[in-house]
């Protein structure tokens, strides 16, 4: 199982939105994070960066 950890901005750890990111979305103009525990974060921006092998994607806050 490939899971992610998702950050906005830049990829530090004061910017973490969620780890053991499973599955990634995008719902009128928003990207909705599930984590493997069903926890769901909405985030407006875009996604930057998706290192899928590394499990980090970055996105850039509106």
């Amino acid at each position: 199982m490939c899971l992610s950890t998702v950050y906005k901005n830049t990829q530090t750890r004061e910017n973490l939105v969620l780890s053991n990111v499973q599955r990634i979305e995008e719902r009128d103009g928003a990207i909705i994070l599930t984590n493997i525990m069903d926890q769901q974060v909405a985030v407006e921006g875009r996604i930057v960066m998706a290192d899928l092998i590394g499990g980090v994607v970055v996105i850039e806050e509106n």
